[in-house]
């Protein structure tokens, strides 16, 4: 798998629940990024597909 380097800008109270998140499932907040993503993409194919 390739990866692409990125930056974004979030608000602060979401990069809080972000930190928070990876906390509690012992992951870095880049790869709980990755997986909200990656779950995201899940579902809108799912739903696409219907």
């Amino acid at each position: 798998m390739k990866l692409a380097r990125t930056q974004v800008r979030i608000p602060t109270e979401l990069m809080a629940w972000l930190k928070e998140q990876a906390k509690e499932q012992n992951r870095s907040m880049n790869a709980q990024l990755v997986e909200i993503l990656a779950q995201t993409k899940r579902m809108a194919v799912c739903t696409s597909q219907k």
